[in-house]
């Protein structure tokens, strides 16, 4: 079988399905049969949106350079086959497999994420008060939502968040948050 007929036709024809840009497209290809194919079953598994599918060979190029690794080998993770086979939706299931992959490339990231996560949880704070991290730890705003059916319990929560005013500045000061005041 030549490549026209191959592998790269398919993928150019997924790629021109989705208004993928010729220069990723040409990135693509230039991985590879065994890692190009091994992205393009993943793209038609989980109906990968463009944004998605350029975010993914962008990554999986980033870790690959890394690790000195291919596609095929970084795909076939035991985490990433989880998130592409596991529960939910299709989209559900792309959007988790994105996540993983992020969490693969920017490990230190990812492991700032679950110790901020733990912060959060060790602050045990009652119902209708939530601190919301950024999703992506890319700003260092953290979100405080109070959700109150009366005076009372507004009141009881404003006492609560100010009791745990210290852990919260130590937070966003974990977050990268600074006083510029």
């Amino acid at each position: 079988m030549s490549e026209a007929t191959g592998y790269s036709a398919a993928v150019r024809a997924w790629a021109i399905e989705h208004h993928i840009p010729e220069a990723a497209l040409e990135r693509w290809i230039a991985l590879g049969e065994t890692d190009a194919v091994a992205i393009l079953e993943i793209a038609r598994e989980l109906r990968l949106r463009t944004g998605q599918l350029l975010s993914a060979l962008e990554m999986l190029t980033e870790i690959g350079v890394r690790e000195g690794l291919g596609a095929a080998v970084i795909l076939a993770r035991s985490e990433l086959r989880a998130s592409i086979g596991g529960s939910g939706s299709r989209p559900e299931r792309a959007s988790a497999f994105i996540d993983k992959l992020r969490e693969l490339r920017f490990p230190r990231l990812a492991r700032t994420r679950t110790r901020l996560e733990a912060a959060v949880a060790a602050l045990r704070l009652p119902r209708g008060l939530t601190v919301v991290l950024p999703k992506d730890l890319s700003s260092d705003e953290v979100m405080i939502r109070l959700t109150v059916r009366s005076p009372a319990e507004l009141e009881n929560l404003l006492v609560v968040l100010a009791d745990r005013k210290p852990d919260i500045k130590a937070l966003l000061e974990a977050l990268g948050g600074c006083d510029e005041t």
